[in-house]
This record gives structure tokens, C-alpha cells and sequence, in this order.
């Protein structure tokens, strides 16, 4: 990927409770380019190895989260574009599909735009507080381009049918209280309080029953039937009832006190 490759793109703090993917590269407004599909997917693979992870925190540098992808990138690829996307969209969705998956509560922090493939980042996530500058867009359509990140599948999920039509085709940007009421994200935050409310959530995760979480983000991302959902609920249920997670939160219930979990 050139000597670009070694510019942090991408980097992942490890070593507490709490672990952060940060988008760090604000010169370009965190573009996905090459570099930065290659750190971000390395930083998963971390992620998934066994630690002291408990909850995962997703934040940027600068005044934008992301402008998705770096149109000046591909402008010098437009005579293989095709094959250009093949080689930076195959291992960006392969590595947003395993955090979907992570069994750890995943908290994200955007600001400013957060735009085309970056969107994915939000999709993984189980909150997503705004900063009030924060604006949604997909964008693909004045590119020419049916996009990526997983917008298909994660809008009509969320909003329904139409409103991912408006978001999709038609272009329309989303401001941070749009957002938050479309059902896209889950507060708007005062800028200066962003980044210690965002960590204050994901401590907040990670002091609770991180094996219990894991499964619920399984089973909320789950594509089954109904009879299917409710087999699956029945096994998980018993899983996480063979947990000490599971014992003390009963316990703890019974004798009046907060419980002290210790997850996976």
C-alpha cells in the first residue's frame, strides 16, 4: 500500500477495562483509504484476542469522525475502481461483521460528518452518543455508487423501509437530534462533555456482566424466526445461567445490594 501504509490511520489503546479503537488521522478527515482499511482490520483481530477488555470504546481525533471514503484516493484509481473496491471493501466488511460479533459491548463517540462506509462504525456499536455538529450521511448516490458499511442491512432495521430510501437514494443528511430521532443514535451530548461521557459508558459496561452482554448482542443482531428467536433465547438463557455473573446478579437482587460482576 505504499509508504502511506505507515501512517497511523487507525489505533487501538489496550491495557484496562475499557479498550479504544480511535480514529487518528484528523489532516483527513479519518478518509478510509488503504492504510486505513488494513489498521482497522489488525485492531479487530486484536480486539478478539483474549485480555482485560471488558467494553470497547470507538472515538476520533479532530473535528470530523470520518468523511468515508477518500475520494481523492479513488479518483487516482478510476480506471480500476472496480478492483480497487474489491480490495479495501472485502476486508473492511469482513472486519466490521467480526465486531459486529465481538462479545463486548461496543460504545461510540462521533462528532461532525460521519459519512458512506464510516457509518458501519455505528452500526456495530450498542450506544452511540453524538456531539450536537454531528451530521449522518450516506452520500453514495451523487457518487454513483450503491454502497458499503452495511447501511442496507442497518437502516431499514432501524428507521424502516422509506426513511432508509430517503437516507440512501435520495441523499438527505441527518443532523445529531435527527438522528437520535430517527432511532440512529442514542443522545446528543454538549461537545465538551463528549469524550468523558462516552468513557463513563463504556466503564459502565465493562463493571457488568460482559458474558450476559455478548449474548445480547448476538441475539439482537439474530436473523430467525420467531419459534427460531425464542429456541436460541432458551438456550443462551441457560449459558449465561451457568455463569457467576448470573449467581451473583440473583444473589445480589435478593439481598438488596448492587452486584459486583466479573464478567467474562
Amino acid at each position: 500500500m505504499g509508504a502511506v501504509a505507515d501512517v497511523a490511520r487507525v489505533a487501538l489503546d489496550l491495557g484496562g477495562a475499557v479498550a479504544e479503537l480511535r480514529l487518528c488521522a484528523p489532516a483527513t478527515g479519518n478518509a478510509i483509504d488503504p492504510a486505513w482499511v488494513a489498521q482497522f482490520v489488525d485492531a479487530v483481530a486484536r480486539l478478539e484476542q483474549p485480555g482485560e477488555a471488558r467494553a470497547v470504546l470507538i472515538s476520533a481525533e479532530g473535528p470530523r469522525f470520518t468523511v468515508g471514503g477518500d475520494l481523492a484516493h479513488f479518483a487516482r484509481q478510476t480506471e480500476r475502481l472496480a478492483e480497487e473496491l474489491d480490495a479495501m471493501v472485502g476486508p473492511f466488511h469482513q472486519a466490521l461483521a467480526r465486531l459486529g460479533a465481538l462479545a463486548l459491548p461496543v460504545v461510540c463517540a462521533a462528532q461532525g460528518p460521519v459519512a458512506g462506509g464510516g457509518l458501519g462504525l455505528l452500526w456495530c456499536a450498542d450506544e452511540v452518543l453524538l456531539a450536537p455538529d454531528a451530521k449522518l450521511a450516506c452520500g453514495f448516490s451523487l457518487l454513483g455508487l450503491s454502497g458499503d458499511g452495511g447501511s442496507s442491512w442497518a437502516l431499514p432495521r432501524l428507521v424502516g423501509l422509506r426513511r432508509a430510501q430517503e437516507l440512501v437514494m435520495g441523499g438527505r443528511v441527518l443532523s445529531a437530534q435527527e438522528a437520535v430521532d430517527w432511532g440512529l443514535a442514542t443522545a446528543v451530548v454538549p461537545a465538551d462533555d463528549l469524550a468523558e461521557r462516552a468513557r463513563a459508558r463504556a466503564e459502565h459496561y465493562a463493571a457488568g456482566p460482559t458474558a450476559a452482554y455478548g449474548e445480547m448482542r448476538r441475539l439482537l443482531r439474530a436473523q430467525a424466526t420467531w419459534a427460531e428467536q425464542l429456541a436460541d433465547e432458551h438456550r443462551t438463557m441457560l449459558r449465561t445461567g451457568a455463569t457467576a455473573d448470573a449467581r451473583e446478579g440473583v444473589t445480589s437482587f435478593a439481598q438488596r445490594r448492587r452486584p459486583q460482576f466479573r464478567g467474562r
